[in-house]
């Protein structure tokens, strides 16, 4: 009798063990690897296109199945590149940090499932920071039409003219921008609300300064929001 109990006791040791082995984490021969890109979204990017590069010597995690804190983390190569071994099959997460305008991290997460003894490939983790980040844009362009008494040219784009920003209800710009070769402008690091943008005209054969002004609403975060057709403005000769 106590032979059977014995083998018994046994038995439903070893199964617990190998339930044990089966769980996430170390002890294994898989290996989960990835890369990390870093995205800066600057305050001065007039081209609008995020700035994407390796994330060297950045610091990612990865969970164990469905713990709920990290199991292990390293830092990223210079090439972003990233690899943890000696895993025993199963899904995990994997995830890195964004840093937002306010200092505060928010974490970027993928999740893979690897076999026993194999390289599982995490897509690829894109952080992103900057102070321009979450924040929206408005932009828009400035045509000129230059006139006196002799002659009137056609419009044209407009180099070097204010435009200037307030939000709806006020009565003073709180920034101003000048328009580049091509008549175009750009406001950055905007948050969601009603603004007007707004140029100075003259009229024609008179030096008197008139707004022109566009009414523009922001309604999330992170948006490129264009003005429908260029402002056009007289500039006496």
């Amino acid at each position: 009798m106590f032979k059977k109990y014995s083998f018994f006791l046994l038995g439903f040791l070893s199964l617990i063990l190998v339930s044990c082995l089966n769980d996430e984490g170390q002890g294994g021969t898989s290996v989960v690897q990835g890369k990390i890109f870093k995205v800066l979204h600057p305050n001065n990017n007039f081209s609008l296109e995020a700035d994407t590069f390796p994330a060297a010597k950045e610091n990612v995690y990865i969970v164990y199945g469905d713990e709920p804190i990290y199991g292990d983390k390293m830092e990223t190569g210079y090439d972003g590149f990233y690899r943890f071994k000696y895993l025993t099959k199963g899904t995990y997460k994997v995830y890195a940090y964004s840093t937002l305008p306010n200092t505060i991290k928010s974490a970027v997460i993928d999740t893979v499932t690897v076999a026993y003894g194999k390289t599982a490939d995490v897509p690829n983790i894109y952080i992103h920071e900057g102070k321009s980040l979450e924040t929206s844009y408005i932009t828009g362009t400035v045509m000129v039409r230059y006139y006196d008494k002799a002659y009137i040219t056609l419009y044209m784009p407009s180099y070097e003219t204010r435009v200037y920003i307030r939000r709806s209800g006020e009565l003073y710009q709180f920034d101003e921008v000048r328009t580049g070769l091509d008549g175009k402008f750009i406001f950055q690091g905007l948050n969601p609300g009603s603004y007007e943008v707004f140029v100075m005209t003259e009229m024609a054969g008179e030096k008197v300064l008139t707004p022109v002004i566009q009414s523009v609403t922001v309604t999330g975060k992170g948006e490129i929001v264009t003005i429908p057709g260029p402002f056009q403005i007289i500039i006496n000769a």
